[in-house]
């Protein structure tokens, strides 16, 4: 099957967001309130991708920090969730659904990054199953529409796929310039405890502002912890000198249902040059 009639629909939409189009509109019309625009634009953004009541204002608030850019793609860059195989996997599908419309995918560029970076992989499996970037594209659709978009899957971290995902991030540079903003997709801390959440995701952020030497995760977070934390470590190798803001943070203790539920940090986090 070519390519072309490829299309990567929703996961997740009726679960971590509205299912009905005019649902999700309304919805985002609501957080938009806390979108709140800067002089000055970043050109990437971490941004989380827990369900919109959890951490769809934090997220608002990321994307408030590239409000006013001009941008002629959009890098979004998310991590596996599921132990799919290392590497680092841009989609074969040509359009990205959510509820109401699509977002196309930039296949001359993704067709062009394939040929500079060998060891880029071109698979929809791990788009498939993955919802890191879709909860990205409602925020994407609303203020850059028509703008297309570039998804990359970042699955692992040994020391191939954080080279591999950062010679992605420079050669997307190198070939678009000042006019890609980078959407880096992860979540925070993962612990047992708010205080301990906190303090693992205070201490990672606190961390985004020191030499690459010392970005560091705390070994005994949990697993789930800092889901993409691959995705920023490759981020920051390629812009070393790009300097981080913390604009929001959040934890997900005040929806849980029991008190040994797990608690995730979220973090509205922005680059500048």
């Amino acid at each position: 099957m070519s390519d072309e009639k490829l299309v990567r629909s929703p996961l997740l939409s009726g679960i971590f967001y509205p299912s009905d189009p005019d649902m999700l509109m309304s919805e985002m019309d609501n957080l938009s309130m806390y979108a709140k625009p800067m002089p000055c634009p970043a050109f990437a953004i971490i941004a989380p991708h827990g369900s919109f009541l959890y951490s769809g204002k934090v997220s608002m608030e990321s994307w408030g920090a590239i409000l006013g850019a001009d941008p002629s793609i959009i890098a979004i860059m998310g991590p596996s969730h599921l132990p799919y195989e290392e590497g680092v996997f841009l989609p074969e599908s040509t359009k990205f659904d959510i509820p109401g419309t699509s977002l196309n995918i930039d296949s001359n560029l993704r067709d062009y990054l394939l040929t500079k970076v060998t060891m880029l992989k071109k698979n929809d499996l791990p788009h498939l199953e993955e919802h890191s970037i879709e909860l990205q594209l409602p925020f994407a659709s609303r203020f850059f529409p028509g703008v297309p978009i570039l998804p990359c899957i970042i699955s692992g971290k040994n020391p191939s796929t954080i080279e591999t995902a950062t010679r992605l991030f420079e050669e997307i540079s190198n070939y678009i310039g000042n006019q890609v903003i980078f959407v880096l997709s992860s979540n925070l801390a993962v612990s047992d405890s708010p205080e301990k959440c906190d303090s693992l995701s205070k201490e990672f952020v606190d961390s985004l502002s020191r030499p690459i030497a010392e970005f560091h995760v705390e070994a005994e977070s949990c697993c789930n912890s800092f889901c993409g934390e691959a995705v920023i470590r490759a981020f920051r190798v390629a812009f070393p000198k790009a300097r981080a803001e913390l604009l929001d943070y959040d934890n997900s203790s005040k929806h849980r249902e029991y008190c040994d539920e797990l608690v995730v940090g979220y973090g509205a986090i922005d680059f500048k040059r």
